[in-house]
């Protein structure tokens, strides 16, 4: 249902949008019911494909911020006993660092920017690589040349003016951050803030 969802919302759209919204909620109201039952859904529970299932369920949990830190605790725990993905691991720490205003760890969270993807907030680029390849993960460069393969130069999003009425081309800001911009037809100029629910991408 997650990725479906997804994959009917690449078009775009108002009702396409909500949906995925729906479905998230709905997925986080089971995962919780599921951990506090039995924990994290092990390797040796679920299998290599439930435990990830579990991983994508929690990664789009983001309007369940008690459910995505506590998934976070029993995935670390799991990794720890050999019986979850670091990589997996490595995206949820990340989702959830910049979910607390903190910058992530590991490069796995992208954003547009003039055409291109680029991570979100990063602690210490520099040495970014060392701790991708500790975890699994290729360099930050191949992940985003294949996010840049695997989706296409990302669009600009489409912002009208207040004052004319006329279409305003922006690069996607970061939730909640405020972008200055400027109407090319009549000058105006002001800020836009995205929401917090942005329909996250396909499997991310």
């Amino acid at each position: 249902m997650d990725q479906a969802a997804r994959c009917a919302a690449a078009g775009g759209g108002e009702q396409a949008f909500q949906n995925v919204m729906a479905v998230d909620d709905d997925n986080a109201r089971w995962l919780e019911k599921v951990t506090d039952r039995i924990g994290w859904p092990s390797r040796s529970m679920a299998g290599e494909d439930g435990g990830h299932a579990a991983w994508l369920l929690a990664q789009h949990a983001d309007c369940h911020h008690r459910l995505q830190r506590r998934c976070l605790i029993l995935l670390r725990k799991a990794v720890a006993e050999g019986q979850a993905s670091a990589a997996d691991l490595a995206h949820l720490t990340d989702r959830v660092c910049l979910a607390s205003g903190k910058p992530q760890i590991y490069g796995t969270q992208l954003m547009a920017a003039d055409g291109r993807f680029v991570p979100r907030r990063l602690r210490a680029p520099q040495t970014v690589d060392q701790r991708r390849a500790a975890v699994g993960l290729d360099s930050l460069q191949t992940s985003l040349e294949t996010a840049l393969e695997q989706f296409g130069p990302p669009p600009p999003v489409s912002v009208t003016c207040r004052r004319c009425g006329a279409e305003i081309r922006i690069s996607m800001p970061e939730p909640s951050a405020r972008v200055p911009i400027d109407c090319p037809a009549c000058g105006w100029a002001g800020t836009v803030r995205l929401a917090t629910r942005i329909p996250p991408s396909h499997a991310r």
